[in-house]
Formats: structure tokens, sequence, C-alpha cells
């Protein structure tokens, strides 16, 4: 049995990355005196710490999303928070089922486009019609890369229908037809500070 708070924190933080408890005794999300609580929940029925802690309603679903991403270091937006569009899921709810899939797909492709010829460091999301997925796959997609702590240029080639800007929340001054044409710099590359 653990007897004193400092003691208590030690054994969440443990030896090598942080747990979800110590990240959430940290940042103030939850007091080391209920996580003695946590944890005895946790032994006797067998649960994951998050779980326990939500089922003692001691902390929400946003506060485990935050110690998730904070644990392994994924950038991660809080709603109402960011000029990125919700559309963006990657960058919202990074431990969805829909963003595991995600990263899923840039595992294949990375194992199956971008390893196999390693010069190979471009990849187009195309399709013939509108309206079929292609703006969310690439915005998606480029935030997944990124939170591998890739350097990742997104590219809004849809010259008809450009949606990046919106998506992303910047302002639409320059496009690509400008840049291609010599008429404006690179400097016009606008950055996602959050990601």
């Amino acid at each position: 049995m653990i007897h004193d708070a400092n003691e208590l924190i030690a054994s969440l933080h443990g030896a090598g990355e942080r747990s979800i408890g110590a990240i959430l005794i940290d940042t103030g999300r939850l007091k080391a005196e209920d996580a003695e609580r946590i944890l005895r929940l946790q032994r006797e029925q067998g649960l994951r710490f998050g779980d326990a802690a939500k089922a003692l309603g001691l902390v929400s679903d946003a506060d485990i999303q935050f110690a998730l991403s904070q644990q392994f270091d994924y950038p991660y937006l809080q709603a109402g928070q960011s000029k990125v569009d919700a559309e963006v899921i990657a960058a919202y709810h990074p431990f969805s089922r829909k963003v595991e899939a995600l990263r899923a797909l840039r595992s294949q492709l990375m194992l199956r486009w971008f390893d196999v010829v390693p010069e190979r460091k471009a990849l187009a999301i195309v399709s013939p019609g509108r309206n079929e997925g292609r703006s969310w796959l690439a915005s998606n997609l480029a935030v997944v890369f990124s939170q591998l702590g890739e350097r990742t240029l997104l590219i809004d080639a849809d010259l008809r229908n450009p949606a990046q800007h919106r998506l992303f929340g910047i302002e639409n001054r320059v496009g690509l037809s400008t840049l291609l044409s010599g008429r404006s710099s690179p400097d016009a590359i606008q950055r996602i500070p959050e990601l």
C-alpha cells in the first residue's frame, strides 16, 4: 500500500514514459489523493487507469484524450480553440477509430510506397469527381504524418474547388497557379503552428 502522495506520484511516473495518471496529476486534472482510489479500482476490476478514473467520475473523456496525446506526443487541438475545421478529425480526436484507420493507411503508405523507393517523397490524392473525400483524406493524412514528426507539405492542387485553406482556417491569399507562374515567392507557404 502506498502511504503518501509523493510515493504515489513516483509510482505513477515509473521508469521511462509518463503514465496517464502522472500526466493528469501534473497538469492539475486529477488530485494525487484520488489516484490511489483509481489504482484500487483498476486492480479490482482489471480496468485501464483512464477507464477506472472515468468510472469513478474523477476525469472526463477530454481529460483522457489530453493525457494520451501528451503521453504519445501527438499534437492535439481542443474544440473551439483553433481555426482548424472539425473535419480535420486527426487534429481533434487522435485516438478515434477513424483516425486509427488513417494511421493504418499511413503505415501501409510508408511500407509500400515511401520505403520501397526512398527518394519517393510525394503522394497525390485524386478522384474524378467532386465530393468524393479527397480534401478530407489529404488533410487528415497530412496531420497523421506530421504527428510522426515528419516534415509535411500539403499542396491543394484542386484549382477549381480548393478546400485546404478552409479546412485549416488560413487565408486563401496565393494559389498554386500563382506560385507555379512565378508571380509569388515560396514565402507564401503557410504553416499551421498548432500542428
